[in-house]
């Protein structure tokens, strides 16, 4: 009864935590960007040693570009640099960021590219070095590679071994199939954002996003079967943009079903692609996000009926084994998610070395502003190494399996590794007339771990994006690392192999931060942690009300200085439900040895809750604890806190040398600071005793 009318006061009396999630958002997110800044290492192969991206500062508006004889821009100062430094094109970074796509004081549409006739390195360099030093130019990044990553794998498979092993087709049994229930949601989008995809092809169609925003005829579809081949419905290409979401009547015109950023100035409103094979990775990759199931053809998809948005991005003259307007593509799959529906799943099946500031702010702008949820592929180079985009914070990072969670040497690995997914011999989706082919590469594994997350959205609704990332990386199965046991990639394959059964019917973990601390300081008299003291921790827990119950939760209490002693260091505490408070009733007794060098210490508090076989919810809380020097109270040498006639008999004792005195009392007993213990110190004891 105690412990419930507890919890009621704390539950009134705890305020809002928003201001502390937003702190502790903004640190975790400058650790990541410090850990990822610190340890990636300069490849100039994968460089474009032709290539800067600045923006402007805050002082500067837009520029206006013109490319023309000497007249790169209309801002005379960057023109002047730019000509004397051999630049011959500048472009905006990203041709669809709006004015209003600003994220941590960077405003994308004042990100520029612009191209040097150098293709050497060190010129290169020279060049970024001073770019850096002009008053109005905020940042100056290089320019990196993103590779499609795939191997296509000749031999025919005749069956999704996958499926099975990631346990689609048993999540597939929650629902009344055979009744009509279809799993997944018409309404969750999963975008192919990569070379462009064969929509038309006879497993994806069904599944096609549909922009309902531009059905300007009214019919309820945005696409039409007219004379033996599926078109884009003419009744809704009007030539206007009728959804309008970035409040520009010239962009995005007609995007029916998704966009092509890599042509002309906005691109066009047809991502399809080239009718040959080598222009099938964006295709094979839409069609293990979103085929059409249990439709007599072809493939299936684990996300069965969710949605499938076609992004291009590289152009029908490029290399298609090449990506160049990759996060243009990620802010279209982004916005037009968010706009349409609130959400969209992103994949990116390339990538490659080099981190980029702007890609990592654009990333987090796509996530955290407009809610999506990005997957990316960590590259098949069997080395242990950061790779971009999928090494970003804010992106789930994949790697590859073989069969029977075997991890067969050929992917990369490192500690920015999310996930692991089956990558081999992966049976979807192609073009040229051929319809299925089976690949390998990590290009296979991130789209099927992404269809996995368009399921679990189907189940949760009311999931977002971070609750997704979060279920979907807890719920892997860390078998794994039981299967392959080389020192060398453990712990570097992400949590475990991704599993659509288990993460679709294990709760939703709680989201516990420290509310408060109460620290009682036995016998003290100054309210300071002093060596030789003990102190007793009650730690006030929130749970956030967005997330799920805390079950059967535990605290521990570890410190790493052996002069800290934890006397009980594990408690067991009641459920702690959504928006609600819990207590350890029982404090933690933690005793600071005499010998403890005065200063901070910081220290643990360990919680775990929601243990369902190898799943669990934890999370570690630092505490702080700052102890000082001992006070001292002259006349009381044995401190006792008291000063009585114990303490003259002690300096009597010292006085005759029958005892010597400690470094404490040598200070304590000398009570008139004279550097001396003598009669006189006695006579004040006296008086402080009679007064």
């Amino acid at each position: 009864m105690i412990k419930t009318i507890w919890k009621h006061i704390l539950n009134q009396l705890i305020p809002s935590q928003t201001n502390r999630l937003i702190k502790y958002i903004m640190i975790k997110h400058l650790i990541t960007l410090i850990i990822l800044t610190t340890s990636v290492f300069s490849n100039t192969d994968n460089m474009i040693k032709s290539v800067l991206i600045f923006n402007l500062t805050d002082e500067i508006s837009e520029i206006e570009i013109l490319n023309i004889d000497n007249k790169l821009t209309t801002f005379e100062p960057l023109n002047d640099f730019l000509i004397n430094q051999d630049a011959y094109k500048i472009e905006r970074w990203s041709k669809h960021a709006t004015k209003d796509d600003k994220y941590n004081n960077i405003n994308f549409y004042k990100v520029y590219r612009v191209f040097f006739k150098t293709e050497d390195y060190n010129q290169l360099l020279k060049i970024k070095n001073e770019f850096e030093k002009i008053s109005y130019i905020d940042r100056v990044e290089f320019d990196y590679h993103r590779k499609a990553y795939y191997t296509p794998n000749d031999p025919q498979f005749n069956s999704q071994w996958y499926l099975e092993e990631i346990q689609s087709d048993i999540a597939w049994d929650l629902w009344n199939i055979n009744n009509g229930e279809l799993p997944g949601n018409q309404s969750i989008i999963l975008a192919s954002v990569d070379s462009g995809v064969n929509w038309q092809h006879p497993d994806l169609v069904s599944n096609v996003w549909q922009n309902l925003g531009e059905d300007a005829d009214g019919d309820g579809h945005t696409i039409e079967y007219i004379n033996g081949q599926w078109v884009l419905d003419p009744g809704d290409l009007n030539g206007y943009d009728d959804d309008n979401w970035d409040n520009n009547m010239s962009t995005f015109i007609d995007d029916l079903i998704g966009w092509d950023v890599s042509a002309t100035t906005y691109g066009d409103n047809d991502p399809d692609v080239p009718n040959n094979g080598s222009w099938a990775h964006g295709t094979h990759v839409a069609g293990l996000l979103a085929a059409t199931t249990n439709n007599n053809q072809g493939i299936s998809s684990t996300a069965f009926n969710c949605s499938m948005m076609s992004v291009k991005c590289t152009g029908n003259n490029q290399d298609p084994g090449y990506i160049y307007n990759g996060y243009d593509g990620i802010l279209y799959a982004a916005k037009a998610g968010y706009y349409a529906q609130g959400f969209s799943i992103i994949n990116c099946s390339w990538g490659g070395l080099g981190y980029n500031f702007f890609e990592q702010e654009m990333i987090n702008m796509c996530a955290e502003e407009y809610n999506a949820l990005i997957f990316g592929a960590a590259g098949n180079d069997n080395v242990e190494q950061a790779h971009y985009p999928s090494s970003y914070h804010n992106v789930i990072s994949v790697t590859a399996l073989g069969q029977n969670n075997a991890w067969n040497g050929w992917a990369t690995y490192h500690e920015t590794v999310d996930l692991a997914s089956p990558g081999e011999g992966i049976r979807s989706c192609v073009n040229n007339g051929n319809l299925y082919s089976s690949w390998s590469g990590t290009s296979m594994a991130s789209p099927v771990a992404a269809s996995v997350a368009g399921l679990m959205k189907s189940i949760h609704p009311n999931w977002n994006s971070k609750q997704l990332e979060t279920m979907i990386i807890a719920t892997a199965n860390p078998i794994i690392y039981s299967v392959n046991s080389q020192n060398n990639i453990q712990g570097k394959l992400g949590s475990g192999r991704v599993d659509a059964l288990t993460a679709i019917t294990t709760p939703l973990f709680p989201k516990i931060e420290l509310a408060e601390t109460d620290l009682i300081i036995q016998n003290s008299s100054n309210q300071e942690i002093n060596p030789g003291e003990i102190v007793e921790l009650t730690a006030i827990l929130y749970n956030n009300d967005a997330w799920g119950d805390a079950i059967n939760p535990n605290l521990s209490f570890e410190c790493s200085s052996n002069d800290i002693n934890i006397i009980n260091n594990n408690i067991d505490l009641d459920n702690i439900n959504a928006g609600e408070a819990g207590i350890n009733f029982e404090p933690f007794i933690v005793e600071f040895n005499e010998s403890i060098i005065p200063a901070n210490y910081e220290c643990n508090l360990n919680f775990i809750s929601n243990i369902e076989s190898y799943i669990k919810y934890s999370t570690s809380i630092p505490i702080q604890f700052e102890v000082n020097e001992n006070p001292i109270l002259y006349g009381d040498l044995n401190q006792d806190s008291v000063i009585d006639i114990l303490d003259i008999i002690i300096s009597i004792n010292i006085i005759i040398e029958e005892i010597e005195a400690s470094e404490y009392q040598g200070i304590a007993a000398d009570i008139n600071q004279d550097g001396m213990i003598n009669v006189q110190d006695i006579i004040l004891m006296i008086n402080s005793i009679l007064n």
